[in-house]
């Protein structure tokens, strides 16, 4: 951003402050300006000129010869400018002096005449690009003055890095620049002059309302008539132009200049195109031309101004075609508006246009600037134009009023914070300097933040400190050893089981974590044959099908398998994330989830099934040294369970989730190979699950021998009841029992399934005899027989 320090010079005095030195100081205390520019120093021997006489060009049908006069004499000067006249007065570089572009005007033959000086367009004096003509000056220029007199070419441009201002809307204009010098150098800062016209009674109010509320916080607006016929001074047109902006015309111009000033961007609509304001957020997509003439898609959820339901304009972006002032205008409606920042950017990256505008509402401007801008417009426009007639009443639509913000702060806790003692009147004098209100009882400062710094910037405790500090200057404070109280870190023990279970999965599984919505997306859950049973809504959702909050994570995973099923047949993904549940008193419940998802284009399904049962087997072991009870699932939790391949987890009694094969009906109806399936559990219910505590025992001398057994049992009986009753047989040389897997194949009696098990058997004091080891074995198989479960 481009900061003219002549128009600084309109709020604070910056005579006895050295450029370098106003640099280094906002730059350490406020934001980096990346480059000082001196302007106007390459026109010199430029003076008003008069144009006696015009005459052809001997040589030349594009040609005139002018004489002029400049200083007492008289200048043959050849020129080709179609708006060259005799009679008007113009900047008339001499010979000698120089213009932009041209470092020494020179006499040179032009087409056989030697033309002395250069009679000046804007752009060679340097005050705009335009150079289709020769600048007409005002007939009360004295002839053969310095045109620097009449038009500040000489100014200083500091070049401010916009990312430094990101969190400072009250910094997006040369007012809000000036405050900050002021209370960086203790000078006085001067307001900028608002109109204070009475206003007439008589005057009926204008017809505006805001319908979207949550997006345009305030809209005020007058009208003004005998508008046209004005002309931008010069001095308005080179600050103008020096910031980066092109002059237009007096209106646009104005609204410009305004903005650059104070950091409030207005627009005016011709007054007959306008019959009453409604501003609300479009339904659909739509068709809109703007100011440029560009045709553009705007999508639906975007702020509008339309005239009854015609669109006139995109808030806080750019108006319409139909909207702008032409040279016919005579009467104007005059918007100054505060939108809702966020809103603004994502309209600025839906419809791929960003203005100066739509840069400075992304920022969160103060509502009370709405105001100040239509005071301010009358103010400059009476003095271009006297005989303006204000139409209406400033008529301001401001729903929702904001809060004034107020912090008490202790003198305790900015000694802390700066390291050293700082007195009380110079912490008072400081924060009043940039406009607070302080209010001191004693050690606590009671400070009332000014509306434009409320909007984002200071909130706290912290931020205060930091604009005592900033102010008062880093270079002063004196470095010193901190005398710190070092305490244990407190763990997170929550965050630590997460991260455990996350590195798990992407380090002994190769999973991928992935981080989803919070909300479901009802076309893709209406395209995958999912239902739900979620009650809450989102109050204003940004899409109309994303308005539910989500009671499950598994929707949301399968959302992200549709997509990566294009680039991978066979993948595995997870993610910890909150879901949300309607409480018996309608309150609103929030957990964590934890969902993984294994899905194949290649393996059965059941395989994806056992290997989820066996990845949470090694992670409840890991993480809490416990094993998993599988128990049949009750397939009315979700739609999505299969009705027979589906178990859900518990472990000490306690109910975790649910691991099941998807259930036929869901999935994307596009790619029927991808096969699913999905564990999903209550990581409240897992976090409060204790640890079991690890006993050791010195390792045995004596030789441990492992004996796998395959058993046979019926097809309907669970692995936790075979584990239950194999553990019942009892041995004092039986050391651990594990399982190994199930094998459901081809060779195998009907109606039946094995069950592979090992037992490690041994003993602390000898190693155990063949007989010994016999003996065991025709125990353990007797016993199993008995129990149902014969040797395969």
């Amino acid at each position: 951003m481009k900061i003219s320090l002549n128009w600084i010079r309109d709020f604070i005095d910056l005579d006895n402050i050295e450029i370098n030195e106003l640099a280094h100081r906002f730059t350490m205390a406020a934001a980096e300006i990346e480059e000082v520019i001196e302007t106007g120093g390459e026109v010199s021997g430029v003076v008003v000129g008069f144009i006696r006489s015009v005459s052809p060009h001997p040589g030349s049908d594009k040609l005139k010869v002018c004489l002029v006069e400049a200083g007492g004499k008289e200048y043959l000067s050849v020129c080709g400018a179609p708006n060259v006249r005799e009679g008007v007065k113009v900047p008339f570089a001499l010979p000698g002096g120089s213009i932009r572009k041209n470092p020494e005007v020179r006499i040179t033959q032009i087409a056989g005449i030697a033309s002395s000086g250069i009679i000046c367009s804007a752009a060679e004096i340097g005050m705009s690009d335009d150079h289709e003509g020769i600048l007409i000056l005002p007939d009360d220029y004295e002839t053969g003055k310095n045109i620097k007199e009449y038009i500040p070419l000489d100014d200083v441009i500091i070049e401010i890095d916009n990312k430094s201002i990101t969190n400072r809307p009250d910094l997006w204009g040369h007012f809000g620049i000036a405050r900050e010098f002021a209370a960086l150098f203790g000078k006085k800062l001067k307001a900028p002059e608002l109109d204070e016209s009475p206003e007439d009674k008589n005057l009926a109010g204008l017809d505006i309302e805001i319908r979207d509320k949550s997006k345009c916080l305030r809209y005020s607006g007058v009208c003004i008539k005998n508008a046209g016929g004005a002309l931008t001074p010069y001095k308005m047109q080179v600050r103008l132009f020096y910031c980066g902006m092109r002059p237009i015309e007096p209106i646009v111009d104005l609204t410009n200049y305004i903005m650059l000033e104070i950091g409030q961007p207005m627009h005016a609509f011709d007054r007959k195109n306008i019959e009453k304001i409604i501003v609300d957020s479009t339904e659909n997509e739509i068709n809109f031309v703007t100011l440029d003439k560009t045709g553009r898609k705007i999508p639906a959820d975007t702020l509008m101004i339309n005239n009854q339901n015609e669109p006139v304009a995109i808030a806080g972006i750019m108006g319409g075609e139909k909207s702008g002032i032409s040279p016919e205008t005579d009467s104007i409606f005059l918007e100054s508006a505060t939108f809702e920042g966020a809103s603004i950017r994502k309209g600025c990256s839906k419809i791929g246009l960003r203005t100066e505008s739509s840069a400075r509402y992304e920022k969160s401007l103060d509502p009370q600037l709405a105001l100040q801008g239509i005071r301010r417009f009358i103010k400059l426009f009476r003095e271009i134009k006297p005989d303006i007639v204000i139409g209406s009443k400033i008529t301001d639509v401001y729903p929702v009023p904001a809060e004034p913000v107020r912090i008490r702060i202790e003198r305790e806790l900015i000694d802390k914070y700066v390291g050293q003692h700082l007195p009380s009147e110079r912490i008072r004098h400081i924060l009043e300097s940039l406009e607070f209100k302080v209010r001191q009882d004693g050690d606590v400062f009671d400070v009332s933040v000014p509306s434009f710094r409320a909007t984002k910037d200071i909130t706290m405790k912290a931020d205060l400190i930091e604009e005592i500090t900033r102010i008062y200057g880093y270079d002063n404070i004196q470095p010193a050893t901190v005398n710190v109280e070092l305490r244990p870190v407190d763990h997170n023990r929550e965050r630590e089981t997460e991260h455990k279970i996350k590195e798990i999965l992407a380090e002994s599984f190769g999973f991928s974590e992935v981080n989803s919505y919070i909300w479901y997306d009802d076309d893709f859950n209406k395209k995958a044959g999912i239902t739900h049973d979620a009650k809450l809504r989102i109050a204003n959702p940004h899409a109309k099908n994303m308005s539910i909050l989500r009671d499950s994570m598994f929707p949301s995973l399968m959302q992200m398998a549709e997509g990566n099923a294009r680039y991978f047949d066979d993948f595995g993904i997870f993610e910890i994330g909150s879901v949300f549940n309607l409480g018996k008193n309608k309150e609103t419940l929030q957990h964590k989830n934890l969902c993984i998802l294994a899905a194949s284009k290649a393996e059965k399904e059941d395989a994806l099934f056992y290997r989820l049962k066996g990845i949470f087997a090694h992670i409840l072991k890991t993480v809490k040294k416990k094993d998993a009870e599988f128990v049949k699932a009750d397939i009315g939790d979700y739609s999505w369970l299969h009705p027979v391949k589906s178990v859900t987890i518990k472990t000490d009694g306690e109910k975790l989730g649910y691991i099941s094969v998807t259930h036929p009906s869901v999935g994307d109806p596009a790619d029927k190979k991808l096969k699913t399936a999905v564990l999903e559990i209550r990581m409240d219910v897992f976090n409060d699950i204790s640890e079991k505590q690890i006993t050791y025992a010195e390792p045995s001398k004596f030789q441990r021998v492992n004996l796998d057994f395959s058993f046979l049992a019926d097809s309907s009986i669970s692995y936790e009841q075979f584990k239950k009753d194999a553990l019942a047989f009892e041995s004092d040389i039986v050391k651990e029992f594990s399982f190994v897997g199930i094998y459901t194949g081809k060779g195998l009696p009907e109606g039946k399934k094995s069950i592979t098990v090992n037992y490690r058997i041994g003993s602390d004091e000898r190693t155990l005899t063949g007989e010994e080891i016999e003996e065991f074995t025709a125990a353990l198989l007797c016993f199993m027989e008995g129990r149902g479960y014969p040797l395969r």
